[in-house]
């Protein structure tokens, strides 16, 4: 009956933040990315895909997306966002464009707040569970990412369920939670390679909660006991993976060539782009420093998150001595995944985008952490007054949070840093393109007929929101001759036009005609040549 109330008010929670999001879904726009799975998405599904002997729709940098339509990303990542946008705007006209495009993640994402939701209530408790997704649901990342991002928050969320539905096949062994779990791997394979590391998590996490068991085992005591309890929990390693493949098979014309081309793909597929961490510049796979992650989930946590969430790991810790193993999946749910940037070569762009996976246990251990604070701290009905101010407090800055940096979220840094004010010149701002969305808009209002734009970065994502006319002629000229130019506020890719320079040497002319800016700090810049 507990589970049935969890279910219910998961179910309600996601409901109503998926409406909160469709409120607000015009406000967003598509990401650097959008071309190159929209066209793979659409290569998925039969439709035509346009021709690189056709001219270019829109100027497209290297990689071009319509040659790219064959790289073994998840075919999910691809193909899910593609039809949405061919049956909601070309077929019905329900949304614009982007809009359209981005409208399975607000479904996925949404789902993903009650899924935690359930997992936590199951496991920890009511209060613990709130906490949770409520921590999950005003993360600045998320909720920004819920609106752009094809791979990572499906990814992220099929992660959790797979977590989750493995646990209940441990706790509750039967052949309809086997089915569901290897199912929910299955998929969560099939929309971003990461998911690869979900049975090594459930495989450690399961013979390390079990080990008493594999002792008996070894010993040969009470071996067929031990064996006939958990043989559904075994055959989980066998046919997830085999159900991963087979989902993976139908989408290619080389299934077998794909996979085996999957660990080059991904440890080339960003290699030696510059990334800017603490106003140094590394390269992708090659010698990014092994703390890139926590250093980047220490500055674009919010800091009532990320202090629960350090007290959650002291009680999972704590907790692990007293047997309790749930908290030890939690640490390895949340840690494994970050054990590969301790390999100076791996790849590593664009902030916690690559490891959004480990945003549902940190919130999980941080919703724990603050349900321990409460406990410590409220003794009588003063203390529980004062301890629900403090929560109304923290839970009034997490959404002014959302409500300061809307719809540009991703570009959320806390005080550690110095807020996005300390982080300019220590990190990239924004490196998803999305500001470039009202840089466009203001320039079809702006320019005159027929002006020509030079965008510097991400001008096939940009593109699609120009006039025909100022489309016609997008990144036509050189960045000197051209009437309007747009630049994103990615420092660690200034350095090929000297874009630097040519800023600090443009505003000083008084060229700036239009930025985009949260606390005073550019997050795109037009600049008027001519």
């Amino acid at each position: 009956m507990k589970n049935k109330y969890g279910f219910i008010i998961g179910i309600f929670i996601s409901i109503l933040y998926f409406i909160i999001h469709l409120a607000i879904i015009n406000d967003y726009g598509v990401s650097w990315d959008y071309h190159y799975h929209l066209y793979a998405g659409l290569h998925h599904l039969g439709l035509p895909v346009p021709s690189v002997n056709d001219p270019s729709p829109v100027p497209f940098s290297s990689p071009d997306p319509r040659l790219s339509i064959n790289d073994p990303f998840g075919p999910f990542t691809q193909i899910i966002p593609a039809l949405s946008q061919v049956i909601l705007f070309d077929k019905l006209r329900l949304f614009s464009l982007d809009s359209a495009y981005n409208f399975p993640m607000l479904i996925f994402g949404s789902l993903g707040v009650g899924i935690l939701f359930i997992f936590v209530y199951e496991t920890v408790g009511l209060t613990a569970a709130f906490i949770s997704s409520t921590f999950l649901a005003l993360f600045p990342s998320y909720f920004a990412y819920l609106h752009n991002n094809m791979k990572d928050i499906p990814n992220a969320v099929f992660y959790t369920v797979s977590i989750y539905l493995f646990w209940r096949l441990v706790q509750y062994t039967n052949i309809k939670n086997l089915i569901f779990a290897v199912l929910a791997f299955a998929f969560a394979f099939n929309i971003k390679i990461n998911s690869i590391l979900i049975p090594f998590v459930c495989l450690i996490w399961f013979i390390l909660s079990r080990f008493q068991d594999f002792l008996n085992i070894a010993r040969k005591k009470n071996y067929l006991n031990s064996i006939k309890k958990k043989y559904l929990v075994f055959l989980y390693f066998i046919f997830g993976p085999i159900a991963a493949v087979l989902l993976w098979w139908p989408f290619w014309e080389n299934p077998l060539g794909k996979l085996l081309e999957l660990p080059y793909f991904y440890s080339h597929n960003t290699l030696n782009m510059p990334v800017l961490l603490m106003g140094q510049i590394f390269y992708s796979g090659v010698n990014i420093p092994w703390f890139y992650p926590f250093y980047y989930i220490g500055i674009t946590s919010p800091i009532s998150i990320l202090i629960s969430f350090i007290v959650g790991l002291f009680v999972c810790f704590l907790n692990l001595r007293k047997k309790n193993f749930l908290y030890l999946l939690l640490v390895i749910w949340f840690f494994l995944p970050l054990v590969r940037y301790f390999n100076p070569k791996s790849g590593a762009i664009d902030g916690i985008r690559h490891f959004m996976e480990i945003i549902f246990p940190m919130c999980f251990i941080a919703g724990i952490g603050a349900t321990f604070i409460y406990k410590k701290f409220v003794k009588n009905r003063k203390s529980k007054i004062l301890a629900s101010i403090v929560g109304l407090i923290i839970l009034i800055f997490l959404i002014k949070n959302i409500i300061e940096f809307h719809p540009y979220q991703t570009s959320f840094f806390n005080y550690l840093i110095g807020g996005i004010k300390g982080a300019e010149g220590q990190v990239d701002i924004d490196f998803w393109g999305t500001p470039q969305k009202s840089a466009m808009i203001w320039l079809n209002k702006n320019a005159s007929i027929d002006s020509t734009i030079y965008v510097a970065m991400a001008q096939s994502s940009a593109g699609i929101y120009l006039r025909p006319d100022l489309l016609k002629k997008l990144n036509s000229q050189s960045i000197e001759n051209s009437d309007y130019i747009v630049i994103l506020n990615r420092q660690s890719f200034y350095k090929a036009d000297n874009l630097d320079f040519y800023i600090k040497n443009k505003e000083k002319e008084g060229k700036l005609v239009f930025t985009k800016s949260i606390n005073g700090v550019p997050l795109v810049r037009v600049f008027r040549e001519k």
